[in-house]
């Protein structure tokens, strides 16, 4: 239990610094060009909401558009109004990965971009300091890279724990319980598509019901809001509202 916490802890260490070190590199490599770009693609509230509706499904994350729209926020560069519609457009996105983990037990393995990301970021950063937009290019990476990398060692030291509920225990309990448990899931192990591809298995061997499934997966969209909550510590207060918005979106 000691090492889970440890872990834990780490995890969300590496995550806020992750998140930090992005915003930061992000305010330095705003040229003219990528400002123009995003405030495009975010004038106006269908394009926003397309934008997030879009970008989710691709990524299937809503987590890696979620924070990223809270960067774009924090670092002033889309508009707080832009920047709800964007996330309540990555919920309508993230209903494709729920799909996909319905259909083919898709999972997202957040370290096969992750890693990466981080070794291409400290090679650039190495080899291409005399270049500006190289460097700061490369601080992006680093940064995106641990962040997830970060959500990924909290999720895999808790889901051992989450697995382990035994669902059955619950059979009587009302549906808002189940709501409250899959809120529960989907906060500890930081993963939607996670804690809905463990429902989706307890439903397949009939340990639920479709009824109480469902309720789970009202849980799930509410808990995935705790991810962007994390992610607004320390932010400005149009980053905090943003977040705000999600959670109440979704409750």
């Amino acid at each position: 239990m000691t090492s889970i916490l440890i872990q834990t802890l780490s995890g969300l260490g590496m995550f806020l610094f992750g998140m930090l070190y992005m915003e930061l590199a992000l305010k330095e490599s705003a040229g003219v060009r990528f400002k123009t770009w995003v405030k495009n693609s975010t004038s106006t509230t269908v394009k926003s909401l397309m934008t997030g509706t879009v970008a989710t499904a691709l990524l299937q994350s809503s987590s890696v558009v979620t924070l990223m729209t809270l960067s774009f926020v924090s670092a002033s560069m889309i508009s707080l109004h832009s920047g709800i519609a964007v996330i309540f457009g990555s919920n309508i996105g993230t209903t494709v990965t729920s799909w996909i983990v319905a259909t083919l037990g898709f999972k997202v393995n957040i370290e096969s971009f992750a890693l990466p990301l981080i070794g291409a970021g400290g090679l650039m950063l190495i080899f291409g300091t005399s270049h500006r937009r190289v460097r700061t290019v490369a601080k992006v990476f680093v940064g995106f890279g641990l962040l997830f990398l970060g959500l990924e060692i909290m999720k895999t030291a808790i889901e051992s724990l989450a697995g382990t509920i035994d669902l059955a225990k619950f059979s009587n309990y009302p549906l808002i319980a189940f709501v409250g448990i899959g809120f529960i899931i989907t906060a500890l192990i930081q993963s939607s598509s996670a804690a809905t591809a463990i429902i989706l298995s307890a439903l397949y061997v009939h340990i639920l019901s479709f009824e109480q499934s469902a309720a789970m997966v009202i849980g799930t969209n509410i808990g995935t809001t705790v991810t962007a909550l994390l992610g607004a510590i320390g932010g400005i207060p149009d980053k905090k509202r943003v977040a705000l918005a999600h959670f109440i979106f979704n409750l």
